[in-house]
């Protein structure tokens, strides 16, 4: 009988054994912070991103004529912009060469590639004798003499890379034609784009300056067709 009781006790402790080893050999949670031991049981975030949460690609915004005030502020002789002391156009002695009754040019309004059809200018802009460039001071002016006509400036800079190859072959045209107005066009390039809104037509002004010369383009057509909603 004795011998029976040892050798169930015997076997009891062997089975004790066994599971204990199996116990310790388990994962235990890592300690610490509560969280860093929920991240570690938790499946890792999936790297696909739905396509709900894709930003969409910007859409180029319509011009809306009707969003600029009409200017019935009396217009200097054409090209209409007036420059400051001690800068001309280059063929100041003859402006009416730089002048073309129907042309057809490109302007941005900052979110849409105009083609205007209408009378055209354009020239580059020279510091005269004794006078040393400024592109502040020639930008700022022509700033000041185009609002003080009621103008409104739509843009400081040009269309982007894809506007351009959307218009290459047109843009090209412009440009040999155009070109005093080259470095105006170029794909992100400085560039003031302005607007005077009268009652019965648009003037479009392009301003661009390098450090020792400038240029200028004044187009004047009927008003832009107001966008459909």
């Amino acid at each position: 009988m004795s011998k029976t009781l040892l050798s169930l006790a015997m076997t009891a402790a062997l089975l004790t054994g066994c599971k204990q080893k199996q116990e310790d050999t388990s994962v235990a949670p890592p300690a610490g912070n509560p969280a860093v031991a929920a991240d570690a049981a938790s499946p890792a975030p999936a790297t696909d991103v739905p396509a709900a949460a894709t930003a969409a690609a910007p859409v180029a915004s319509s011009f809306d004529i009707n969003a600029i005030p009409v200017s019935d502020k009396p217009l200097p002789a054409w090209p209409y912009v007036a420059l400051p002391a001690g800068y001309e156009f280059d063929y100041a002695d003859d402006l009416a060469s730089r002048s073309k009754d129907l042309a057809r040019v490109p302007v941005w309004t900052g979110g849409q590639l105009l083609w205007v059809e209408g009378k055209v200018f354009s020239d580059e802009i020279d510091n005269s004798d004794g006078k040393t460039y400024s592109r502040f001071e020639v930008r700022k002016n022509v700033q000041q003499a185009i609002e003080a006509l009621g103008g409104v400036r739509l843009t400081e800079r040009s269309f982007d890379e894809a506007t351009y190859k959307a218009n290459e072959k047109a843009m090209d045209d412009f440009r040999q034609e155009f070109s005093r107005m080259q470095n105006a066009y170029w794909y992100d390039a400085d560039a003031d784009t302005y607007v005077i809104r009268r009652a019965d037509k648009a003037i479009w002004i392009v301003f661009q300056s390098g450090n020792d010369q400038g240029a200028l383009m004044v187009a004047e057509g009927p008003l832009p067709a107001a966008p459909k909603h």
